[in-house]
């Protein structure tokens, strides 16, 4: 099964940056006991060479006092896992793609 045709615009446009720069990575990857389990996780995309978790943040979809809190506590326990945590921010990706993900596989995010 093709993982791709499940993705959302803004993952698409991060998955295709990887792929074009031949970047290792899983993508939907499910920590923590996968999805339904409390306290579990779907990560965006791991890039697990490089123990980079990078999560694609689209306004519509993170926004919200219960969202919010789920995306902190989704972090802390990628953190405490050794996962690097780079949130990039669909405005960003849209604006400056090359340079989000530069960012990103470094571990580091865009300065707002």
């Amino acid at each position: 099964m093709d993982i791709y045709q499940f993705l959302n615009n803004l993952e698409k446009i991060v998955y295709g940056w990887l792929i074009k720069h031949s970047i290792l990575f899983t993508a939907q990857a499910p920590m923590f006991g996968g999805i339904g389990e409390l306290g579990s996780a779907t990560v965006d995309f791991i890039l697990t060479a490089r123990n980079v978790a990078i999560r694609t943040m689209g306004g519509y979809w993170h926004s919200g006092l219960e969202t919010n809190a789920r995306d902190l506590l989704g972090r802390e326990k990628l953190a405490e896992a050794g996962y690097t945590v780079v949130d990039v921010w669909e405005d960003d990706i849209n604006h400056n793609l090359e340079t989000t993900m530069e960012l990103a596989i470094a571990g580091q995010e865009m300065l707002k």
